[in-house]
């Protein structure tokens, strides 16, 4: 199994540096992902989230697993995230409450306000695992205001919230016990040291797109002077739906592959080394057990400072995921 480092959040506590992404990580298959990255790839970070529609499967998977002995919950980061139509005071504990259900925990180590932007409450079965077969909380489409406007993007947009009063109900969960740490993701630095004014409760970790296409430096200092941790999610960029997110391939790059020839590994190896180097925390996707075990396999070697200039020209500040194509909100415009 491999030895993955750890950084210190501003608790104390250990935040493995390498974890497995589940966003995309498709039912009927997730599960078993999930128990091959912990058991065989050693994994034990596992980026989890209400909106990825899988928690449940993956909540049977850790069941299993902690029944079995082959790893004890204590032993296990578990981050979870707060989906966009539950924003409002009264919703946050009840959604909490869902995802530990689904995920058959009664902690999650870590908790991320998923985006800073709230949408229109779409109702759940809050006494059942999982969700019904129609539930869209990205589109909202159950919701007939949405759903028949005549642009449902910005139609399913809550402006009656704040950040604050999200983030305040959010600290109330980490005084109840059933968190551990709180967090943001998809935010600029400014949103940061917004929520840093008047947080009882400082955000841990600050969970957004990177990769050496989008590298974030500015944001990653930033966070580090605050003592907060930074996590990047794509850190592969994504093939996936490339008819909105465009963009060239990132792991096509011939710098990358260029380095990856060097040091006789991938170019997948390659963004995931960068990332570990760089300080940052990196949750790659995968549901196949070799490019799990390869995803992780990243501490037996180390880039040089040529091979890190290389990496940091290629920076372009290109998202591959941008809501102002989905609802008009440019949160990371220059």
């Amino acid at each position: 199994m491999s030895d993955i480092p750890s950084l210190s959040l501003h608790s104390g506590a250990p935040f493995p540096q390498v974890g497995l992404g589940t966003w995309k990580a498709e039912k009927g298959v997730v599960g078993e992902a999930v128990k091959n990255a912990i058991t065989a790839a050693g994994y034990r970070h596992i980026d989890c989230a209400s909106n990825y529609l899988n928690e449940a499967e993956i909540g049977d998977a850790l069941e299993s697993l902690f029944e079995e002995k082959a790893v004890a919950r204590e032993d296990l980061f578990l981050t979870g995230k707060l989906n966009n139509p539950y924003h409002h005071k009264e919703h946050v504990l009840p959604h909490l409450q869902k995802t530990l259900m689904d995920l058959k925990v009664d902690y999650l180590d870590l908790w991320l306000m998923h985006w800073p932007v709230a949408f229109k409450y779409v109702p759940y079965d809050s006494t059942k695992r999982g969700f019904h077969d129609s539930y869209d909380p990205d589109n909202c489409s159950e919701l007939e205001e949405v759903s028949s406007a005549e642009n449902p993007g910005t139609a399913k947009l809550d402006h009656s919230v704040s950040i604050r009063e999200t983030w305040e109900a959010m600290e109330a969960c980490v005084e109840a016990g059933l968190v551990k740490h709180i967090g943001l993701s998809n935010v600029p630095a400014i949103l940061v040291h917004d929520v840093l004014t008047y947080a009882k409760v400082k955000p841990a970790v600050i969970q957004n797109e990177m990769h050496p296409y989008c590298q974030q430096s500015a944001l990653c200092e930033y966070a580090r002077k605050n003592g907060i941790a930074m996590t990047a999610y794509s850190p592969l960029g994504t093939s996936s739906n490339a008819s909105w997110t465009g963009g060239d391939t990132l792991l096509e790059d011939k710098v990358l592959v260029a380095i990856a020839e060097k040091h006789a590994r991938s170019a997948a190896q390659i963004c995931i080394r960068w990332a570990v180097q760089r300080g940052t925390v990196v949750i790659p996707k995968s549901t196949n057990p070799g490019r799990q075990l390869q995803n992780i396999s990243v501490t037996d070697f180390e880039l040089d400072d040529e091979d890190m200039k290389k990496i940091a020209a290629l920076d372009r500040n290109f998202h591959y995921l941008r809501p102002v194509d989905w609802y008009g909100i440019p949160l990371f415009s220059n």
